[in-house]
C-alpha cells in the first residue's frame, strides 16, 4: 500500500489570470477541482497500485465532494473532520505556470493519525506542506517514523520554496535527520533553496526540471534523465505530482532510481495537457 499524507483541498484555477488589471473586471476560465499535493499523488497513483490517502478536512459539504471525489479515482480516503475546509486560488499564466493564494484550512490541523491506516505502508509520501504548522508536523512525522519501523520506505516532496524557507534551514535539516527519507523530490527552485538554507538531501535526490532532464543523485553519482518536450502545455498544476506517484509506483514494481523518474516524467506528461490536478 502507497501511503501518502498531507492536505485535501479545493482548486479554484483561473486560467487567463496572469495579468490582471486591477479595479475592473479581469475575464478567464474558472474551474473547481480537487487539490492539494498529497490527494494528487494518491489520486495518481491508484490507477496503477493500492494507494491511501490520510489528512484532515472540514466538517462542511464542500469535505463530502472532495472525498467522494477521491474515492472515486480509487483511493482509500481516511481523514479526520472539523472545522473549515481548505482552497486554494490557483492563477495560471500563458505558458502554464502557477501563482497559488493557499488557505489550507483544516488540513493545516492535522491530529494524531490512527495507527491502523498506516499498519500495511510499503511506501509512505510526504509533501512538505505537512510540517508547516506544529500539530501536523508532529503528527506526520510520528506516522511516517513509525511505519518506517516497520519497513516501509519514505518519500519527502520539498513542495514549495515559501513552506522551505519559513521552516528556514536548522528545522529542515532535523526533519530530514528525523525522517531519514529514502527518497527527496525537488524542482529546480526548490533544490536552490535547499542548497542556500544549507540543506543536503538524505537518500535518493531527484531534481526535476521541466523540460530539461530529470537530475537523479544516488550512492554518490548523479545521472541525467531524459524527459519528452510538451509543446502544449495548458497547467503545470499537479505535474510534480504525478512524477512523484509515477516515481513511487515504478520503484515500488523494483524499478531502479533513473526508471523510476522516467516513469515519473511519463506519468507527469498528462497533468501539462489539462487544467488542475490528477
Amino acid at each position: 500500500m502507497l501511503v501518502v499524507i498531507g492536505d485535501l483541498v479545493a482548486d479554484l484555477i483561473v486560467l487567463g489570470g496572469a495579468t490582471l488589471e486591477r479595479g475592473t473586471d479581469n475575464p478567464a476560465e474558472v474551474r473547481l477541482t480537487r487539490g492539494g499535493s498529497a490527494a494528487n499523488v494518491a489520486a495518481a497513483a491508484a490507477a496503477q497500485h493500492p494507494s491511501r490517502f490520510i489528512g484532515r478536512v472540514g466538517d462542511d459539504t464542500l469535505a463530502i465532494a472532495l472525498v467522494g471525489e477521491l474515492e472515486a479515482a480509487g483511493v482509500d480516503a481516511q481523514v479526520q473532520r472539523h472545522g473549515r475546509t481548505g482552497s486554494i486560488v490557483v492563477l495560471v499564466d500563458a505558458v502554464g505556470e502557477r501563482t497559488m493564494i493557499t488557505d489550507r484550512g483544516a488540513a493545516a490541523e492535522l491530529d494524531r493519525i490512527d495507527p491502523e491506516w498506516i499498519s500495511d505502508a510499503a511506501w509512505v509520501h510526504l509533501p512538505l506542506y505537512g510540517f508547516a504548522s506544529p500539530r501536523s508536523a508532529r503528527a506526520v512525522t510520528d506516522a511516517a517514523t513509525h511505519a518506517a519501523a516497520r519497513g516501509a520506505r519514505v518519500s519527502l516532496d520539498l513542495s514549495s520554496v515559501a513552506t522551505m524557507r519559513a521552516l528556514g534551514g536548522e528545522r529542515l535539516r532535523r526533519l530530514r535527520d528525523e525522517l531519514e527519507p529514502d527518497v527527496v523530490f525537488a524542482n529546480a527552485d526548490e533544490a536552490a533553496a535547499a542548497e542556500e538554507l544549507g540543506v543536503a538531501p538524505a537518500g535518493v535526490y531527484v531534481v526535476k526540471r521541466g523540460a530539461e532532464p530529470v537530475l537523479v543523485s544516488a550512492d554518490g553519482e548523479t545521472t541525467a534523465v531524459p524527459v519528452d518536450r510538451v509543446e502544449d502545455v495548458l497547467d503545470s498544476t499537479g505535474a510534480g505530482d504525478a512524477f512523484a506517484a509515477g516515481y513511487i509506483v515504478a520503484a515500488l514494481a523494483g524499478g531502479d532510481p533513473c526508471g523510476s523518474a522516467r516513469a515519473g516524467s511519463v506519468l507527469a506528461m498528462s497533468a501539462l495537457r489539462r487544467p488542475g490536478a490528477l
